[in-house]
């Protein structure tokens, strides 16, 4: 599961999930996928040169990460990322079913429709697993 937090310009909180997430490897940065027909607020406010959240989860265990950022570029996803977004959701619909989760439980929260490519710089990362750990940063090497 993949969620993301960005702002308004009063400093109000929008939050969304993610349709699938891509690392450049030789930039470092995150290519964010988000439906604006889903999060349309959310999206909205994630604009070039705001701050952003994404949050990664692993629904199994709750382990997760979260990683703050500054928007870089925000427009349509292209064919490339709309086709991996697609899978993701597909992928994510097959895992959380099989832990017992409906179809339509998903339903409001799960959506390839009106993709938009958020390009991240991430800045820092920090543990979000609950627990004593929760709200540590890692360092580069503790990431892998």
């Amino acid at each position: 599961m993949i969620l993301f937090a960005a702002r308004d310009e009063a400093g109000r909180p929008m939050i969304g999930r993610g349709s699938g997430v891509r690392v450049d490897r030789q930039s470092g940065h995150l290519h964010f996928l988000a439906s604006r027909s889903q999060w349309p607020r959310a999206v909205g406010e994630a604009l070039a040169g705001r701050p952003i959240a994404t949050t990664y989860v692993r629904a199994t265990d709750y382990k997760a990460c979260q990683i703050k950022g500054r928007i870089l570029e925000a427009g349509p996803a292209d064919e490339a990322q709309r086709a991996r977004g697609e899978a993701y959701v597909a992928e994510q619909l097959a895992r959380m079913m099989a832990l017992g989760v409906t179809r339509m439980q998903l339903s409001s929260t799960l959506s390839d429709q009106e993709l938009v490519c958020l390009t991240i710089e991430p800045q820092a990362i920090f543990e979000q697993t609950p627990g004593p750990g929760a709200g540590r940063r890692l360092t580069p090497e503790a990431a892998k």
